[in-house]
């Protein structure tokens, strides 16, 4: 057996990379294998990056590394049976608003080698052609046979054991997890082409016909397109790829808009399916990505939720294993995802129903979705909703145990829960700095707002000097504090207000954001002492711990009061004088 280490990720895909890049980004020792000697080419593997993905990129110092290799999507397009589109362009709301907005088509190989690329550095490599052939748990950890592709074998002892192994993940069999689904009866065939047609380059294009459904998804390169062929009918029995000729065929009887394929690059044919594990987690086994979800692509969702199913466990995990949250907190991984993938495999489930089902009632969808588009399209709260959506930036978990609301949730901004939005501060030397910088990191960012003020002056003495007292009692090795309001003592300003508005702030307020990016608690207006036994609760280990710190926050609550009686008083003493 070799030396013991915290993690084993099986699955070299998008999100088995994400997975090891961010545990051992946390200081775990982790290995990473996949079956496959090489990785398998790109036939019909993602392409849509959201912006939800990018900006978790960005957290990871990869963005700018993808964003090159790809390409911007400017609008979503639904062909009438006339040519004429119905197109939803990809606008930005104030709730969507990203630094780095609209959708991306960036190959999947691409995205695999930008997250695989910062591996070395930090001590990982991906072990190709070996498989996991069996495992044993127990409370201390999983005791994993390994098996390669010359026959040599190995065990490997893990603390945890994350399944990132795909659709057929032996992670998920060997835990005797359900995965429950189907397949849909269509037959599907997809083509990666450069076409000559009237349609521009960077848009999706998505034509609901009597046939069928086509989709084109703009690749990088100059009129080249991934077009997708659903048709409600049987596939062949032999499943061989189709030919050029039987492909060109199909699309002629399924887009109203003249073409001439001038290259294809791939054809293929394959198989669709909807199915969600019963569950994410069986002891010290986890999965993720595609082991626990797999589904239609519509809406380009599969890869995007892989990697953030990955990021969402991995900082936990990390967390729990170095001792600085509790054990509880690993079970919020499946309370969180599980309804995520259920959601969205009962969405694309009904989408995909509605636009390729069979007989006349798929037929008379096909025929009405076009015309019902070019009507609602250039609605504010039907392309609101769309977006919201396909960006993945609605995505929230307010149920989950890791949401706290103390005191009543804001009128108007992101609760506990809800992803944390951007905005633009100032700091000491008048230089802008977004929101977005100050939380990157691996720990939780806390940010107390000092409250909405006239733009002539800024915060006044008793907001300020209770924040600066806040954040030096609150700051810890587990949080990193950063107050909004006032650029004294490295604090940040707010001079338009714009900070305290996208976060729904008024008077002095608490935000404590986890490292995915979403809100953990939030105190409104701010109370101290309910924060300091929240953030105990998150992150204090251990009974004895717990009632130190307790102790601690009661005597520095008893010290915060007298401060704050001591300012109250000052302009009352200085009146008097006078």
């Amino acid at each position: 057996m070799t030396e013991a280490i915290d993690a084993l990720v099986v699955g070299a895909g998008p999100t088995g990379l994400t997975m090891a890049g961010e545990l051992a980004r946390r200081g775990l020792t982790v290995r990473i294998i996949d079956r496959a000697s090489a990785p398998p080419p790109d036939h019909s593997r993602a392409l849509g990056v959201q912006p939800r993905t990018v900006e978790l990129l960005g957290t990871m110092g990869l963005a700018d590394a993808a964003m090159a290799r790809g390409r911007r999507v400017e609008g979503i397009n639904l062909l009438l049976a006339s040519g004429r589109r119905a197109r939803l362009p990809m606008r930005t709301f104030p709730e969507l608003a990203t630094p780095v907005p609209g959708l991306f088509v960036i190959q999947q190989f691409d995205t695999e080698d930008v997250l695989a690329s910062r591996l070395p550095g930090l001590g990982v490599t991906i072990e190709r052609g070996v498989e996991l052939a069996s495992y044993a748990q127990d409370s201390d950890g999983v005791t994993c046979a390994l098996r390669r592709a010359d026959g040599s074998a190995e065990e490997v002892r893990t603390r945890w054991l994350l399944g990132c192994d795909g659709a057929r993940s032996a992670v998920r069999k060997g835990a005797d997890i359900a995965f429950d689904g189907d397949t849909y009866d269509d037959h599907c065939m997809l083509g990666d082409l450069v076409l000559d047609w009237p349609l521009p380059d960077g848009e999706i294009y998505i034509s609901p016909s009597r046939r069928g459904l086509t989709a084109a998804f703009p690749v990088p390169g100059e009129h080249r397109f991934r077009v997708v062929l659903i048709r409600p009918e049987a596939s062949p029995a032999h499943g061989a790829p189709p030919s050029l000729a039987e492909f060109e065929a199909a699309m002629r009887e399924m887009i109203p808009v003249p073409f001439t394929v001038q290259e294809a690059i791939v054809l293929s044919r394959y198989r669709l399916h909807h199915r969600v594990a019963a569950r994410l987690r069986k002891g010290r086994v986890f999965l993720a990505g595609d082991a626990a979800h797999i589904h239609s692509p519509a809406g380009g969702q599969g890869m995007n939720t892989g990697i953030q199913d990955a990021y969402n466990l991995a900082w936990k995990l990390a967390a729990v294993e170095q001792g600085r949250m509790p054990a509880w907190v690993l079970d919020t991984y499946e309370a969180e995802r599980l309804p995520v993938a259920r959601r969205l495999v009962d969405f694309t489930d009904r989408l995909f129903g509605a636009l390729a089902g069979h007989g006349p009632v798929g037929w008379t969808l096909r025929a009405v979705a076009p015309r019902l588009a070019s009507r609602t399209f250039g609605i504010p709260a039907v392309q609101r909703r769309i977006l919201g959506f396909v960006t993945q930036l609605k995505i929230r978990y307010r149920k989950s145990p890791l949401s706290v609301q103390i005191g009543a949730p804001p009128a108007r901004g992101p609760r506990a829960g809800d992803r944390a939005p951007d905005a633009v501060l100032r700091d000491g030397a008048g230089e802008q700095v977004h929101v977005f910088e100050l939380l990157r990191g691996v720990g939780s960012t806390l940010l107390l707002f000092t409250g909405r003020q006239p733009a002539d002056r800024g915060p006044d003495g008793a907001a300020r000097e209770r924040a600066r007292r806040l954040a030096a009692r609150l700051g810890r090795a587990d949080v990193k504090v950063v107050v909004i309001g006032t650029p004294e003592d490295g604090g940040y300003a707010d001079p338009d207000g714009r900070a305290h508005a996208a976060y729904g702030v008024e008077a002095t307020a608490a935000v404590l954001v986890r490292p995915d990016g979403y809100i953990g608690v939030r105190s409104d207006p701010l109370d101290e002492r309910e924060l300091a036994r929240a953030l105990d609760r998150i992150f204090t280990r251990g009974d004895d711990a717990a009632k130190a710190e307790a102790a601690k926050a009661e005597a520095a609550q008893a010290e915060a009061a007298q401060a704050d009686a001591a300012l109250a008083e000052a302009p009352r003493a200085e009146a008097a004088q006078r």
